[in-house]
């Protein structure tokens, strides 16, 4: 009996002391919180043979680089250290060239994407028709981007890219603000008469 009592008082002790310590437990992976600005534009109108809008939190600035050809920019989304390159080309009968080389740029995404949704654009109205790549991977470096043609004069692509090694789910609430002031750009995209 003098056994059973210690070793009940023994029990209730190791009872009594296991609730009292602390429990820890691992906390699944997250990322850290990102604060977005409300979406608000400006006015991209120059001598260049394009127009549109584009947000007021991003730079345009003239790419210098030594491959650049004329009315090549870069919009700079510096507190996302995102990237958008753009170039522009005149058509010389030469359209189905630039096209291929666009889907030939895309499908070299293919390797690290998990899926590939193609969206056209058909603007008879004003003469704008191209394709725009919603690029889904964790791991893809071109997460979006676009061409537009009015089949022609003018060829103008777009490419979306972060300046840092690709982990898309990390960023993904940055590729979807971004992507909405690229389809901004797209929904205000003019081509400059006379041009």
């Amino acid at each position: 009996m003098k056994y059973f009592s210690t070793l009940s008082f023994i029990c209730l002790l190791v009872i009594f002391i296991s609730c009292n310590q602390e429990i820890h437990t691992p906390k699944p992976k997250g990322y850290y919180r990102i604060e977005l600005p409300e979406h608000t534009y400006q006015s991209f109108d120059t001598t260049y043979p394009y127009k549109f809008e584009y947000s007021i939190h991003a730079d345009i600035l003239p790419d210098n680089s030594a491959h650049a050809e004329p009315y090549w920019i870069y919009v700079v989304y510096p507190s996302f250290n995102a990237t958008l390159y753009v170039s522009y080309k005149r058509v010389y009968n030469n359209i189905d060239t630039m096209i291929g080389d666009s889907r030939t740029f895309v499908s070299d995404q293919i390797k690290k994407a998990d899926d590939i949704f193609e969206y056209h654009i058909h603007d008879t109205i004003n003469q704008i028709y191209g394709t725009s790549y919603d690029i889904i991977g964790t791991h893809v470096a071109c997460p979006y981007q676009f061409w537009l043609t009015d089949r022609k004069n003018h060829f103008f692509r777009a490419s979306l890219y972060f300046n840092h090694t690709p982990n898309n789910d990390s960023i993904a609430p940055v590729i979807e603000y971004i992507k909405t002031d690229m389809l901004h750009l797209l929904e205000t995209f003019y081509w400059k008469p006379n041009t």
